[in-house]
This record gives C-alpha cells, structure tokens and sequence, in this order.
C-alpha cells in the first residue's frame, strides 16, 4: 500500500515565524494569510486525489492518502498526470506483512 502524507499545519510554537517569540497581529494576520494559501494547496491536492480513488484519514499535523494496489513509481507518474509537484508531499511506501 502507498501512503501519501499532506502536512497540514503544526503546533504554533513551530509555525509562527518568531524569533524572539514576541507576537504582534501583523505577525499573526501574514501568518494566517500564509496559512490559508498552503491550506488552499492541498485542498487541491486532496481533491485530485480523491476524485483518482485515493482514500483519506487524518493525523495529528497531517492528512494521510492511501490506496491498494499501485507501487510508488505509478504513484509518481499519477502525481505527475495530475500536477500534484513531489515536493507538496511525502510518499510513503507499506509492504504488506505476512
């Protein structure tokens, strides 16, 4: 099974850019403009997949796609039909135990 991870956002003490730590609300409103156009991206994203028979569950920062039956080098190539970048994302790749 192929896994594709979508990073979504992190805990604020990662994703603000501080460095500092002190906070102001121009800080906070480009943070957040900066956060809905990644959150724009990989609603894209996760649309694409899905309309291709990906399915979905949600992790802690992430949103995780799978799907059966397809090896990470016909992975790459739908990514790539689909104009889904490689950079966007992480391929996971889960054999099957037995």
């Amino acid at each position: 099974m192929i896994n594709i991870s979508l990073y979504l956002y992190g805990k604020p003490e990662w994703d603000l850019p501080t460095d500092d730590g002190s906070i102001d609300g121009d800080l906070l409103k480009a943070h957040g403009n900066k956060l809905k156009e990644h959150l724009h991206k990989v609603a894209d994203i996760v649309e694409k997949l899905k309309k291709n028979g990906w399915d979905y569950s949600l992790a802690l920062y992430s949103l995780e796609l799978y799907k059966e039956d397809i090896t990470k080098q016909e992975v790459k190539k739908e990514l790539k039909k689909l104009g889904i970048s490689l950079k966007a994302i992480n391929i996971m790749d889960f054999e099957d135990e037995e």
